[in-house]
């Protein structure tokens, strides 16, 4: 059973190392085509150039991940029950779970090596391709930590704890109003802040001035426009930033946000997907192997792969519809993050029930 067990293994890993290598090029030609322009119009040396796109191996390996083990479960279990090996292996007495069980060692593994990887190597070098993109790019400053959105603009910082989508509403703003050379001219806090006419208007904000010869000074000001925020769809884009922050940073944040009074469940989602994503692998290793030794033995090569994506796409398509669901509050965010491999694992278990063993 070991000579078994290693064979199996061994054919799985090179077809996962063939479809994972295969999987990352593509993401990275269609990522070299999307930022070619930017990198001739500032003239980006090669070796920066290259750094650039190194730095996005580990977020892509994460996305490109479960589709990989999918399509290597099916072509390695695929080729073996279509030259008859499985039928041999039957023959011989030994039951097809005892065969299989490796690939469900590999799949578990493999998430876990996902999740490890997600919450240390990801986000560091995800924020070195934003330091790249305002480095060579021009990009204007602007991250996003614990301590909610970073801006830098003209008129000052701004620090914005929350972005509400779905009202087009800022929460918990924070503006330092500077002058040259970087003195804080006036500090202007605003509970809310709405997108009227194409800007942001906070109804009542305090502000602390400070002067030189005058020293401190407190007022309130109603209906102040915030200078220099950039519109919903930019911040947007730059919120999105906390998707890939690591599980225990987001949930620094999620906590801050709740202990202040905000509603953080979309977070959440998030949160609870920084857990629920990484088992996909194991998910498709599951889903994968019934599939396999029921079509393997009629199918060719191409059958697999696109069965593989058939079957990844089903999953996408579940999983954007109970997020859009939980986005919009309508279901609970752990329902939302843990329902699509919920509802997989268990089409996986039952198919696997199934096969004749």
């Amino acid at each position: 059973m070991k000579i078994l067990a290693r064979y199996i293994v061994s054919e799985f890993a090179k077809l996962l190392a063939i479809t994972l290598a295969s999987f990352i090029l593509l993401f990275i030609m269609m990522d070299v085509f999307e930022n070619m322009g930017n990198l001739v119009k500032y003239n980006v040396p090669a070796l920066p150039g290259a750094a650039f796109f190194i730095y996005k191996m580990p977020f892509i390996v994460s996305q490109v991940s479960p589709i990989a083990v999918l399509m290597a479960t099916l072509l390695s279990l695929g080729i073996l029950a279509k030259s008859g090996e499985v039928t041999a292996i039957k023959a011989g007495g030994v039951r097809l779970i005892r065969v299989v069980y490796p690939l469900f060692v590999a799949g578990l593994l493999i998430s876990a090596a996902i999740f490890m990887m997600n919450e240390t190597m990801t986000p560091g070098a995800l924020k070195k391709t934003d330091a790249f993109r305002k480095q060579w790019f021009g990009y204007q400053g602007s991250s996003f930590g614990k301590e909610g959105i970073w801006l830098r603009a003209e008129s000052g910082i701004f620090n914005i704890r929350q972005f509400d989508t779905r009202r087009n509403q800022l929460n918990g703003i924070t503006w330092y109003v500077l002058e040259k050379p970087f003195r804080i001219k006036a500090r202007v806090h605003a509970k809310t802040a709405q997108w009227k006419e194409g800007k942001w208007v906070a109804p009542e904000a305090v502000v602390w001035s400070f002067s030189a010869t005058e020293g401190a000074g407190k007022s309130v000001a109603e209906d102040l426009a915030l200078s220099g925020v950039p519109g919903p769809e930019d911040l947007s884009n730059v919120e999105g930033i906390h998707k890939n922050m690591g599980f225990m940073d987001l949930w620094n944040y999620i906590s801050g946000l709740e202990d202040e009074g905000y509603d953080a469940s979309r977070y959440r989602i998030d949160l609870y997907g920084k857990v629920a994503f990484p088992l996909v692998n194991f998910i498709m290793a599951l889903v994968g192997i019934p599939f396999a030794l029921k079509t393997g033995r009629h199918a060719g090569i191409a059958a697999g792969v696109g069965l593989s994506v058939a079957i990844a796409f089903c999953y996408w398509i579940v999983f954007a519809i109970l997020r859009s669901l939980g986005q919009g509050g309508m279901i609970p965010p752990i329902v939302a993050a843990a329902l699509p491999d919920l509802l997989f694992l268990a089409i996986g278990a039952l198919m696997f029930g199934y096969v004749r063993q």
